[in-house]
């Protein structure tokens, strides 16, 4: 015995909200209202909702399927012994740049900031 599906998609990129359900269907999912696991509506409700309640009035975005959607469970395995790759290219170009105002030597640094040396030994209230 087949069990009984009543399948929903929300092709909007927004939540929408059944309100006679009391359910809201994220962007982009589709789900199962009869799955006894998830939701606990009988038929006459999920009849009554897509004839003339909320799901009949926001059709532009809900779209009420006739077959399962296929899901796709592509699972990559995972080692913990193997190393992640790194990457040969990037998809950034760093660019180095020299700017010649901040090469200076230490002898052209020192000279500089003398003055700014005798200045921070000097006591900050000068005693009269």
């Amino acid at each position: 015995m087949k069990k009984k599906e009543f399948w929903i998609t929300n092709i909007s990129n927004r939540n929408v909200s059944i309100a006679d359900l009391n359910l809201t269907i994220k962007s982009l999912s589709s789900i199962n209202l009869l799955d006894q696991k998830h939701y606990y509506y009988n038929w006459e409700q999920i009849e009554q909702s897509s004839t003339i309640g909320s799901i009949f009035n926001k059709r532009d975005k809900l779209f009420i399927r006739k077959n399962s959607p296929i899901i796709n469970n592509n699972i990559i395995p995972f080692s913990k012994e193997e190393y992640m790759p790194t990457r040969e290219r990037s998809i950034l170009n760093i660019k180095e740049e020299v700017y010649e105002e901040l090469n200076i030597t230490d002898e052209q640094f020192a000279e500089e900031n003398a003055d700014s040396a005798e200045l921070d030994r000097q006591p900050i209230i000068v005693k009269v």
